[in-house]
């Protein structure tokens, strides 16, 4: 987690770049504006940690700053690796361009906006701007106050508080945030971060020698070297830089303070690892091995060794060596090179310890529902394991030695589960579409569909919701077979009774009970929405309010990744896992009272890949990774099972966890519990019970006044005018209490709001929305 302003600021631009790849193309840049110049300083902090960080203004190279015709020039990849080769940033990531002097209102106002500004006009649509989530500029105070992308302090209002904050503002970005929790930050508390802060410029100088040097005049370094004299013994001029890294080192005395400062926000002083690195003492015994970070090199190279050996083991073996490792290397998760990134194989060991726990025995049960059971209540874990180890990963070679450990003790036991599942399976089948219970959504309800969202990521997901304060209910099902979502997918709609499984094709599809048509997405879209659901695009909300509304969406892109990118799907679940969050919030915000997400099947991910079964080509009419539509008159040497659609027509699928195809590490469509045991997840708002029907009557605008009549006149309701429905922070009023008649006006202050789409929502006494209208604000022009 963040833990100074410096951080969650970066960390919030970051979340502004987030986009899901199947709907949207990336970004081309966030735009940060800044009407006031309040960031400037904060920018310049950023600019060591962020390479991506571009500045609008008079050109220096230095800085990354140039108009906006160059900067419309170097965020195109091509242009810049060409052009500017002084300007690097991973691939992936999004450029951020901070622009001092400029409101997000300039830039709404196209044709007023200056020309020296127009190249830079088109990216608030091709890119993203950072905001509030009320769509106003971020001021420093808003984003220390905000409770809803923010740090959720408690500032004080009044001038002085507000001069002294922005006078204090270099220091106050490096000031760990919890040493300002728990008060009320008033001026005085500003100021006080004004006041000599040796440790922290002890910090930067030793980061940075020549740099912080220079920005110091006479004054400030005779008193620094003073201070350091007198409270560490070390003269900065003298001795240098080396020999104070040598006594950050070692901890001694009031070193051992200033250790503690650089632990708590080692990413602001970025020289420091490097440092240590050069002013370790030699042919010293070392006893304490945490603060140097080549002693962490040396353990992290030694446990890469380790796990490339465990491959060449035994799988009970393997497991005892990972426990033995744990043991060694676990504590490197609490140094503070770990928060730098710099312990990945330490940090990959504490899942591959859970996975070497949870396989040390073969999931057991005497049926196909006994074995959910028991994976359910834990036997998920490891995969779970096997997923998260590989996702700690950034280089090759550490991907390599992960893979090579997950392997051996992940591939035997996923065999021997999916074999004896399998054997379950054929002892007695698993429930066809026709026996298992229909998913139907309540008046209210919105269903979301997450193509390949497997179960323990499903629990993981649940989690997540969890930690944001909503409601979540958690299932499962049985998908429907072969595990492809060609099959599966219908199953789980609402509208599964409207079609029929009739002749077993190549593709797997259904057809429409009444015309016999095979299922396409367009005939699938009409038969919801006949049924009476409303279709929702990727970013759409529909209208919750309609009379009983039900409603349709899909989101997510594990299985489309999955075969896209095989084995590194792992990395980029937790990503996929916060934009399907997003989705989620973004429903229930809508009105929805709940979103119910389901799936159609699960995958196996094995790196390395899976092993291959022959199936001949002539024996099948088609052959996918983990199941084969057969030939009638075809005898295979393969399992055959019953279509969930109509058992009498019959596929083969691959036995335990082999594949058709060569060199898979990802695939579905055969019969294990990783791809036939899904989730069913219900989210709703936390709340109290529904009070009596509210609905509003009349809205009118007068100007930038709001006239809001409701009935029935209930007692303790609030109007309020938000962006974000359910989000409180999103408010662009002063929140009104509706008097005895049901009526109330809310002034919009605000004037660059006037024309933008806002949420009329009346509120109860426990500030639950109980009814909400879209509006304009300023009405309709």
């Amino acid at each position: 987690m963040p833990s100074t302003l410096l951080e969650s600021v970066r960390a919030s631009l970051t979340r502004a770049a987030r986009y899901n790849p199947g709907d949207v193309v990336a970004p081309a840049a966030v735009l940060w504006t800044d009407a006031d110049d309040q960031w400037r300083l904060v920018v310049e902090q950023l600019r060591t940690l962020m390479p991506e960080l571009l500045t609008l203004g008079e050109y220096d190279a230095a800085t990354r700053t140039g108009p906006a015709i160059w900067l419309r020039c170097v965020i195109e990849p091509t242009v810049r690796v060409g052009t500017f080769t002084n300007l690097a940033w991973p691939a992936d990531t999004v450029p951020v361009i901070y622009m001092p002097g400029v409101s997000r209102q300039t830039l709404r106002a196209v044709e007023e906006c200056p020309d020296a500004l127009k190249p830079v006009v088109e990216l608030q649509y091709r890119g993203t701007v950072w905001t509030q989530k009320n769509g106003k500029d971020w001021t420093i105070r808003a984003f220390l106050v905000s409770d809803d992308g923010g740090l959720n302090l408690h500032v004080a209002e009044d001038k002085l508080t507000l001069q002294a904050m922005e006078g204090a503002l270099a220091q106050l970005a490096v000031t760990p945030v919890a040493r300002l929790r728990s008060k009320r930050l008033e001026a005085e508390d500003f100021d006080r971060l004004m006041i000599g802060d040796t440790p922290r410029d002890l910090l930067l100088w030793l980061s940075n020698p020549e740099g912080t040097r220079g920005q110091w005049d006479e004054g400030k370094w005779s008193a620094f070297r003073n201070r350091c004299r007198q409270d560490y013994g070390f003269d900065p001029e003298t001795d240098g830089e080396i020999v104070g890294g040598e006594k950050l080192g070692q901890r001694k005395d009031a070193w051992c303070g200033v250790w503690e400062r650089f632990a708590e926000s080692p990413a602001l002083y970025p020289g420091i690892p490097d440092l240590l690195r050069r002013a370790k003492p030699r042919g010293t015994l070392i006893f304490e091995k945490d603060p140097w970070p080549d002693e962490n090199d040396s353990m992290e190279n030694v446990l890469r060794a380790a796990l490339v050996a465990i491959g060449s083991m035994r799988p009970a073996e393997a497991r005892r060596r990972l426990e033995q490792l744990e043991a060694e290397h676990g504590p490197r998760r609490k140094w503070v090179w770990a928060r730098l990134g710099l312990c990945p194989l330490a940090n990959a060991l504490e899942h591959l310890a859970m996975l070497a726990k949870r396989t040390g025995t073969m999931l057991g049960g005497d049926s196909a529902d006994a074995m959910a059971k028991l994976y359910a209540e834990g036997g998920y874990l490891a995969d779970d394991g096997a997923v998260r180890a590989m996702a700690c990963m950034k280089t090759a070679e550490d991907t390599a030695a992960v893979q090579t450990a997950v392997r051996c003790v992940y591939l035997p036991w996923l065999e021997d589960t999916a074999r004896h599942f399998q054997n379950c399976v054929a002892a007695k089948a698993l429930p066809t579409v026709a026996q298992q219970e229909g998913i139907a959504a309540e008046a209210g309800d919105c269903i979301l569909f997450a193509d390949g969202l497997r179960f323990d990521i499903g629990q993981r997901f649940a989690a997540m919701v969890r930690e944001r304060q909503f409601e979540v209910s958690a299932g499962w099902r049985w998908a429907a077979l072969p595990t492809v979502t060609a099959t599966a997918k219908p199953a789980v709609s609402p509208v599964s009774g409207r079609l029929r499984g009739g002749h077993l094709g190549a593709d797997f599809c259904v057809e429409i009970a009444d015309s016999g048509e095979g299922m396409d997405i367009d005939r699938f879209r009409r038969l919801l929405s006949t049924t009476g659901y409303q279709v929702l695009g990727p970013v759409e909300s529909g209208d919750a309010r309609s009379t009983n509304a039900r409603g349709w969406t899909e989101y997510g892109e594990f299985d489309k990744l999955g075969h896209h990118i095989q084995g590194k799907l792992a990395a980029r679940i937790e990503d996929q896992l916060e934009l399907l969050l997003e989705r989620v919030q973004g429903l229930l915000e809508a009105g929805w009272k709940r979103v119910r997400v389901v799936t159609d099947h699960g995958w196996l991910l094995v790196p390395g890949g899976m092993p291959k079964v022959q199936l001949p080509k002539y024996l099948a009419e088609s052959r996918w990774s983990r199941c084969a539509s057969i030939k009638d008159s075809s005898h295979v040497e393969v399992p055959v099972t019953g279509w969930s659609w109509n058992p009498q027509e019959r596929f083969a699928y691959a036995p335990g966890v082999h594949c058709f195809v060569a060199g898979e590490e990802y695939a579905h469509g055969g019969v294990s519990l990783q791809e036939c045991l899904v989730p069913v997840l219900t989210f709703s708002s936390t709340g109290g019970p529904a009070s009596a029907v509210v609905t509003v009557r009349e809205v009118q605008w007068v100007g930038m006044r709001c006239r809001v009549s409701v009935e029935p006149a209930t007692q303790r309701l609030l109007a309020d005018l938000r962006t974000k429905p359910n989000v409180p922070n999103s408010s662009i009023t002063e929140p009104k209490t509706l008097d005895t008649d049901g009526k109330t006006a809310l002034l919009v202050a605000d004037d660059s709001l006037e024309g933008t789409m806002a949420s009329l929502v009346i509120v109860d006494a426990s500030g639950r929305v109980v009814c909400k209208v879209a509006t304009t604000v300023g009405g309709e022009k």
